[in-house]
């Protein structure tokens, strides 16, 4: 007996040594192969030999691949904030219909691309759930990026959402790949995949699944997944409860509301006229990007590469914001927002400040609110959302 339960414990440990040592060969192979494609294009555009449209095509290319590692950073994140318990929802009354209506969006290029037909179902009166609108939508857009990679060019995808006693129930179902008997009890696994060999055809770290387990867990809900088997398609089926009746009035008055401020709302670039904003940081691409993106709308921008350059240069700009990296050399982001609060007043020590860094865990963006920064934004960020923040946090709005 003995024998046999170390026997089991042995096989289980090089099983579990062996998933971890094809997991990180999977993470080098993922993050080289869009930084291959980013490095290449950046070059021949440097040389200055590309025509118009394939210079595009360049730009494109990077833009592409760069966001598709920016996707494989995030999902390690998330799985590290999992493991450890630090990941939070942002939790509120949610019309699912809402949720699953931008995650169709967000996808609905990929489809176009591979000419997969994208259908949706949605029962709009089904109700409201208790969750973040935003992690409700990226587990939706996950299970359909999922569905559109595993579908061959010409199939279909399909979302449906309809009311099941007092759960919602969301399906996303396709005409793909389909997944193997053997493989169905694993398919939520951290680190599994299905083909996990140097030959396998479909890309990806075999995170996203369970990410989605997870997050759905967290809401109280549950998803399963179901499979003919190979080259039959799959469906996954997420049930989360529904709220009382009494609570859905109130979501239904307020997701009302906030669509009469949306609409209300203005373009937030058109406001940043005349406003002198610093940016600090030790990366010259980084500072490039920000001034040329806010000049566009009207910004005054000054950069400084070191928290002494934009020491010295707060007192005679009397900057309106300040935007500062925290990771530099010499003096962080911490120790140069430490001395602008200590200068009076009068020479900027009120300043309203954002981090923009790529130190993005949940402890970081504590320690960043707490040294003095109004608001932490994690690298990289869409430049609509930096072009909302400065707004906001500006008084432009």
């Amino acid at each position: 007996w003995l024998l046999r339960n170390e026997q089991a414990a042995r096989a289980e440990a090089e099983e579990a040594s062996r998933l971890k040592d094809e997991f990180l060969a999977t993470v080098s192979h993922e993050l080289r192969t869009p930084l291959t494609a980013v490095l290449g294009w950046s070059h021949l555009l440097r040389r200055g030999q590309l025509d118009a449209p394939a210079a595009t095509h360049a730009l494109e290319t990077i833009e592409r691949n760069a966001r598709a590692q920016a996707q494989l950073i995030e999902d390690l994140l998330d799985v590290s904030r999992i493991i450890t318990g630090k990941l939070r929802l942002d939790v509120r009354s949610v019309d699912p219909v809402l949720f699953i209506e931008d995650a169709v969006e967000a996808v609905r290029p990929a489809a176009e691309a591979k000419e997969i037909r994208l259908r949706q179902i949605l029962d709009t009166r089904v109700g409201f759930v208790s969750g973040d609108p935003q992690r409700l939508q990226q587990v939706v857009w996950n299970l359909l990026s999922n569905a559109i990679k595993f579908t061959p060019r010409g199939g279909s995808v399909e979302v449906r959402l309809a009311r099941l006693d007092s759960q919602v129930e969301i399906s996303v179902s396709d005409t793909g790949a389909g997944i193997r008997a053997e493989f169905l009890p694993y398919v939520f696994d951290r680190f599994r995949q299905a083909d996990g060999t140097t030959t396998r055809q479909y890309g990806g770290l075999g995170l996203g699944l369970a990410i989605v387990r997870q997050l759905i867990e967290m809401h109280g809900g549950n998803i399963a997944a179901r499979s003919g088997g190979e080259g039959e398609g799959a469906t996954f089926t997420v049930r989360l409860p529904l709220l009382p009746i009494y609570r859905q009035q109130a979501a239904e008055a307020s997701a009302s509301h906030a669509a009469a401020e949306r609409e209300q709302a203005g373009e937030p670039a058109d406001q940043l006229g005349g406003l002198r904003v610093l940016v600090v940081d030790d990366e010259v691409d980084t500072l490039e990007l920000i001034r040329v993106s806010l000049g566009q709308y009207g910004a005054q921008v000054t950069a400084a590469r070191s928290a002494a350059e934009a020491l010295s240069l707060l007192d005679r700009l009397r900057p309106d914001l300040i935007i500062s990296d925290i990771g530099m050399p010499g003096e962080d982001g911490f120790e140069f927002i430490r001395k602008v609060r200590e200068l009076p007043p009068e020479r900027g020590g009120r300043t309203p400040a954002v981090a923009l860094t790529a130190y993005a865990r949940g402890e970081d963006r504590l320690r960043v609110l707490r040294s003095g920064y109004q608001m932490h934004v994690a690298k990289p960020v869409e430049l609509t959302e930096l072009l909302t923040i400065v707004t906001n946090v500006a008084g432009r709005v």
